[in-house]
């Protein structure tokens, strides 16, 4: 079983509520979610925390029928942890990708592509930013099993990795004999990686949100891929 858990907060310091911005008149949350549920993936939830600045999602969750779990707002380990617990997904057939609300590009393909390379493999983890890859900031997805989840819950105590969940867990060796890692390596013949292997298509600043809304508006639809992404990218560069 694979779930998609997108972790989502208001409290962005850099660009607050951002989440809730639109894009050709979409909230930001609901691209990552719609795109999101195109995929083979069994269910989808949106992990928020519990501090009161996310009222605002609970309603807005609820008005659209998405399910929804709100934990700490620091340990995201710990939200995701409990997230299983609380909806029973703490079985070891259950398979966790996580997506970040502020990637509004995440592409349903390569969701399904590394849903597919993570079982053939028969990986405990594995993420889609490598070296050899090309994955500008804000197109990173990860997948994970429950077992691992909750052996990382259980023996991981730096506040740092506990913050950023499973996202320091390609950068360690420390849980190797437990957990066994992979990476998924995006490439394409026709994209110069060079180019555009530096971009960044996730949304911290007014500056990214309104390079977001440009990319959009290239296509003026909600169904474009990641591949249409890095080759507008590309068309805006030169060598």
């Amino acid at each position: 079983m694979f779930i998609i858990i997108i972790q989502a907060r208001m409290g962005s310091t850099r660009l607050p509520g951002k989440i809730m911005k639109k894009i050709l008149g979409k909230e930001i949350i609901l691209w990552s979610y719609d795109r999101s549920v195109k995929s083979i993936a069994d269910d989808i939830y949106i992990a928020t925390s519990i501090n009161k600045e996310n009222d605002i999602l609970e309603n807005f969750f609820i008005d659209k029928n998405i399910k929804y779990f709100r934990g700490s707002e620091n340990d995201l380990l710990d939200r995701y942890y409990k997230l299983c617990l609380h909806n029973n997904l703490n079985k070891d057939d259950v398979n966790i990708i996580r997506i970040t609300s502020d990637c509004p590009f995440v592409d349903t393909d390569i969701i399904n592509d590394m849903i597919n390379f993570y079982k053939e493999n028969n990986y405990d983890y594995i993420i889609n930013h490598s070296k050899e890859g090309i994955t500008p900031e804000g197109s990173g997805i990860e997948i994970i099993n429950f077992k691992s989840l909750e052996y990382l819950w259980k023996n991981s105590n730096d506040p740092n990795f506990r913050e950023h969940t499973t996202g320091l867990l390609s950068k360690t060796t420390l849980f190797d004999n437990a957990i066994k890692k992979g990476v998924f390596i995006y490439t394409k013949d026709d994209i110069n990686k060079e180019l555009v292997g530096n971009e960044k298509v996730s949304i911290d600043t007014i500056s990214d949100y309104n390079k977001a809304i440009k990319i959009a508006e290239q296509f003026n639809n909600f169904d474009f891929s990641y591949h249409q992404v890095l080759k507008y990218l590309e068309s805006t560069k030169t060598i």
